[in-house]
């Protein structure tokens, strides 16, 4: 450090820098403290500058001044602009607990030793660097916390680091960003925390570059927040964070694990052309109109436990790995279209809304249904997509064709639910058969004027008019159209009533029998004695 500091005095002295613009630091503070004109722009301050708890009333101005030892601004209050455009620190800057009331301009400040910024409060406007800021010392570290506490009387606190280059760690821990915040093109190489820091405003970190690990755990986002563009090549925290505002994550890359455990997006969350190259996890998260389409989960990626609110969209997204869902629920619209995964642990029963119409996104999901042995999420899944293809225009078919085939559609839903619903057809049957039994006791059956066991065999016992006599005759009847179970009675003689008749409502109980015998066994064999 001692080296580069003599290299740049002496660069600084073969580029021509006058004596009267070499101040040392012992002067600069006299005059400060005197409260006169501070005005140090293109200056090198020589020495360790100490201005620690003092309260400068006055506009100050180090635009382009190199530091040549460290520069002490800890619980300073800066009740003018504080202008620092430019500036060089060589040693420590440490503005630990600073207090900046009106505007600090950081652009293009670059800090060559450790950078401290504990707890230090923007009130007004604040700039940081455009570009070139730079941690070189051994284990240097940066550590900035924006308290704002005096948001009623200050409320512009924006604070610019776009292009920043934080080569050292960086703490933000419990930040308070009353204003913009805007982190755009920055890169972070050693660690990131945003430690319970809430962004009051809008927030920028787009095309950011996180290398090292970055911590937004319990953060709160009131404002929309972007990070379009923003790669994350380590671990990247957003467990419990508050997304109030919508999240823009478009095209952001995490090259490594990814935790947004127990997040709450009430915002729209939009991640389209995501890239999560290592294991990502949403679980316990709550979501409200949400866009994951084209987003890539190159690893396991887990939904357990989330909540969708509102519209989820994942169309055209592949998942790589295990794509578990279980116990999520979507209250809005799921959209796999073109969605391309192996196992997609989701049950049929949390999709509240369906999902939205695709042929091939519904035959994808009934085949992952099957190969899970979720069996009724299959049922269930098959039914929904019945009916929904009925609403759809089919093409191929011409169009009376497809006018008569959906007319048949309706009675084969509501009877046998397309083979899905077995008591559906039982629950038909058996409406059938009282109909029946009533329509036979109305004739005379078993009554006085029935002439039936005349006509049958010698030994052979006919009815005596009870109703549960009556009853069992017309289960016989309806049960006899197949002939696999019984044989039909004996078409019955009663005195007064037509013969015709008679026979054509016998034949039609028997019809109807067969037709829903068949069409419940079809059920049966299809969900409840099905193979695996």
């Amino acid at each position: 450090m001692i080296i580069l500091a003599a290299l740049l005095l002496l660069i600084g002295l073969s580029a021509g820098v006058p004596d009267n613009r070499v101040v040392s630091a012992s002067e600069v503070r006299a005059t400060i403290k005197a409260g006169d004109p501070a005005d140090f722009d293109n200056y090198i301050v020589k020495g360790d500058l100490d201005l620690s708890g003092m309260k400068i009333e006055d506009e100050i101005h180090f635009n382009h001044t190199s530091f040549r030892g460290s520069a002490n601004f800890a619980s300073t209050t800066f009740n003018g602009d504080a202008n620092f455009n430019g500036a060089v620190f060589i040693g420590t800057a440490d503005f630990g607990d600073a207090i900046f009331c009106r505007y600090a301009d950081f652009r293009k400040t670059e800090f060559e030793g450790e950078a401290y910024f504990w707890d230090a409060i923007f009130n007004g406007t604040a700039y940081s660097v455009d570009k070139d800021l730079s941690y070189d010392a051994t284990n240097g570290f940066v550590i900035i916390t924006f308290d704002g506490t005096n948001r009623d009387t200050f409320p512009n606190g924006d604070v610019d680091f776009s292009g920043a280059n934080f080569k050292r760690d960086s703490w933000f821990s419990n930040a308070d960003f009353n204003g913009t915040a805007n982190f755009r093109d920055v890169v972070f190489s050693g660690e990131t925390n945003f430690y319970e820091a809430d962004f009051n405003a809008s927030t920028y970190f787009s095309n950011s570059s996180f290398n090292n690990n970055a911590e937004f755990e319990n953060s709160t986002f009131e404002g929309i927040v972007y990070y379009q563009d923003a790669n994350f090549k380590r671990y990247a925290w957003f467990s419990n964070a508050d997304f109030n505002g919508s999240a823009e994550f478009e095209d952001a890359t995490f090259d490594d694990a990814a935790w947004f455990l127990k997040a709450d997006f009430r915002g729209n969350a939009n991640f389209p052309d995501a890239i999560f190259d290592g294991r990502v996890s949403f679980r316990g998260t709550r979501f409200n109109i949400t866009d994951f389409s084209a987003t890539q989960f190159n690893e396991a990626t887990q939904f357990d436990d989330s909540k969708f609110n509102g519209i989820a969209s994942f169309n055209g997204s592949r998942f790589k790995g295990d794509a578990l869902f279980e116990n999520t629920t979507f209250h809005g619209e799921l959209s796999l279209t073109k969605t391309r995964y192996d196992k997609l642990f989701i049950r049929w029963h949390n999709i509240k809304s369906g999902i939205n119409y695709d042929d091939t996104a519904y035959l994808s999901l009934m085949k992952n249904f099957k190969d899970l042995g979720y069996y009724e999420d299959y049922d269930s899944c098959y039914f929904q997509y019945r009916k929904a293809h009925r609403g759809q225009p089919w093409p191929a078919v011409s169009g009376c064709e497809a006018s008569i085939r959906k007319a048949i559609d309706y009675p084969m839903e509501l009877f046998y639910g397309y083979g899905t619903k077995p008591f559906n057809a039982f629950s038909f049957s058996l409406v059938i058969v009282v109909v029946f039994a009533l329509f036979w006791w109305a004739l005379g059956l078993g009554g006085p004027k029935d002439r039936t066991q005349a006509s049958l065999p010698p030994g052979e016992e006919w009815l005596d008019g009870d109703i549960t006599d009556i009853l069992g005759f017309s289960v016989t009847v309806f049960l006899s159209g197949t002939r696999f179970f019984i044989d039909p009675p004996a078409l019955p003689r009663i005195e007064g009533r037509s013969r015709s008749m008679i026979k054509k409502a016998f034949i039609l109980e028997r019809l109807l029998g067969a037709l829903f015998s068949i069409l419940f066994f079809i059920a049966i064999s299809g969900t409840i004695v099905r193979s695996s």
